[in-house]
Order: structure tokens, then sequence, then C-alpha cells
């Protein structure tokens, strides 16, 4: 032992005493000890980054899962998309036939209609439609009294003529028996001869909305459509120029407007030959509305003022 190192550690508690051999012993003691608490702690770290890899691998193979269950409806989509584009093309093909019939239909209808009530009389001739030359002033303005003329509200312009046209809100081809005026709301409606209101009310069967019938002499018919307001009663008498309404849009209706009718018996007329109708262009009736009878009409209107000038 002559040959060892003593090595002497002082603390608090006291001195010890160590020889070479004895600390390198600890030493790998300590070494050991920790290598093999590494190793515990290595061990147990690869462990939960294991779990932790399992884990993520579980997600993606979920994800990828997600994924092609994902990209297999979507491709469901697509054939289904093609299908309805398919049926929606023969649809399409389907309506266009079946407009192109109903067009077909319509034209057949609207000769029907001019041959049974709204071309003029084959035999009429000029004739039949008035002696003009026999009308005096008197008559003339008794006649303008009697039957509708001029224009029923302000003009501002027509939207829609008389005639065949595609339904603003109904879109499919019809015939209009009037024609439609541009004009505010609350504009005022005059009556366009004397006479007396068939009807006043709101009449949803028709689309008309508020509608005003006046029943004129002669066999004559006014009506008023989509008005905000009627001023005048069933059965009440109206002069030429009283206000009877005020425009509006009620009914089957896309903006504020006066739909305005001429009748005579069972036929409509053209109301836009009737509002430029007056004194000074008294003869262009009678020329651009041939199917009216003008001349017996005429002698009935002038036998009657005759009775009237007797009473």
């Amino acid at each position: 032992m002559k040959h060892n190192i003593l090595v002497t550690i002082t603390t608090i508690h006291g001195s010890k005493q160590y020889t070479i051999t004895q600390l390198i012993k600890r030493f790998i003691y300590i070494f050991i000890s920790l290598v093999i608490v590494a190793i515990i702690f290595l061990f147990f770290f690869i462990k939960y980054l294991n779990n932790v890899i399992e884990q993520k691998n579980q997600a993606l193979a979920k994800f990828n899962q997600e994924t092609k269950i994902l990209i297999n409806q979507k491709e469901a989509l697509n054939r289904k998309i093609y299908v309805l584009k398919n049926n929606i093309a023969q649809l399409n093909e389907t309506i266009h036939k079946k407009e192109k019939l109903l067009s077909e239909v319509n034209d057949k209808i609207e000769d029907i209609e001019r041959i049974i009530k709204l071309e003029p009389p084959k035999d009429a001739n000029i004739d039949e439609r008035v002696d003009l030359a026999k009308l005096d002033l008197l008559d003339k303005r008794f006649i303008l009294q009697n039957i509708p003329n001029g224009y029923p509200i302000k003009f501002l312009g027509i939207t829609s003529k008389f005639g065949w046209r595609t339904h603003p809100i109904l879109h499919k081809k019809e015939f209009h028996p009037g024609i439609d005026l541009r004009a505010k709301r609350n504009t005022p409606v005059v009556a366009t001869a004397d006479g007396i209101v068939e009807y006043a009310g709101y009449h949803k069967r028709s689309g008309y909305g508020n509608l005003l019938i006046i029943d004129h002499n002669f066999g004559f018919k006014t009506l008023f459509g989509h008005l905000k307001k009627i001023v005048v009663k069933n059965g009440q008498f109206v002069k030429k120029g009283d206000i009877i309404a005020y425009t509006g849009n009620t009914g089957l209706s896309n903006g504020p407007h006066l739909h305005y009718e001429v009748r005579y018996l069972s036929m409509v007329l053209n109301p836009y030959n009737f509002m430029k109708w007056n004194l000074k262009n008294y003869n262009s009736i009678f020329l651009k509305e041939k199917r009216i009878k003008w001349k017996s009409l005429i002698k009935a209107i002038k036998w009657q003022k005759q009775i009237i000038q007797q009473q």
C-alpha cells in the first residue's frame, strides 16, 4: 500500500481520505449509473416517439381514407351533374318544341279570332260606313259626346300596344285587348264619353285588379284596369271628362299604368284609333275602324238626337 496516493476531501461534516483506486471506482459507478439512467430515459423517449408517430400514421391513414371517400363522392356528383345536364338539355329541347307548337296554335287562334270578330266584314263598303257630307257640327259634337274618344289620362306614351304580344309577367303569347298607357300612380282618369257605370270594384279573375267598366250609348263600352282608386259607383251616370278613378298597379301588373279598352258589342277595338279621334280629324275613325257599320249607327244617333231636340 505504500505506492497508493491518498486524497483527503474535507467538508463541513469532516474530512475523508480516499485512495486513487477508490475514486476511480466511484467515478465508474457514477458513470455507469448515469448511462443506465440515460438508456432508460432514451427507451421511454423512443417509446413515446413511436406512440406519437403511430398516432400520426393513424390520423394520416384516416385522412387518406376520408379523402378517398370525398373523391368517390365528387366523382358520383360529377356523374349526377352530367346526367342532370343531359336531362336539362332534353327538357329545353322539349320546351322549345312545345313553345313552337304553342306559337303555331296561337297563330291559328289568331286567325280564328280575326275570322269571327276581329276582321272587318268582307261585304263592307264605303256606303255602309257613313256619308260624311251629311254630318254637321252639332251632329259631330253629339257623336263625340256619346262614343268614346280622346285620351282617358294625360298622354305620356304607350307601354304596350293593342294586339298579340308576349305577356310581361306570364311570359306567354296572348292577345292584348286594350292599350297600356304610361302613367304615374294617382294620375286622374276621366270618362271618354257619357255613360253608366256597369262595374266598379276589384276583379281578381281577369288580373285587372281594380276595374271600372262604363256602358256607353249605342253598344260601346270602355274598360279601365289596374286602378288604385275608383271614385264612382255602380249605376252612376258619368259625363265625358268627369274624373272617374286614379291610376295604380293593382292586379297582374308590373308597374303603375292604365289599361284602357274600347269595345263595341262583341268586338274589341283598337283604343288608339279612338284616342286620336276628335273634331279636327273627325273622318279618321271611319277609315281606320271599318268593322263598325257606321251608316246604320249614325242614323240611330241622329234619330235619337232629333228626339232629344223635340223634347
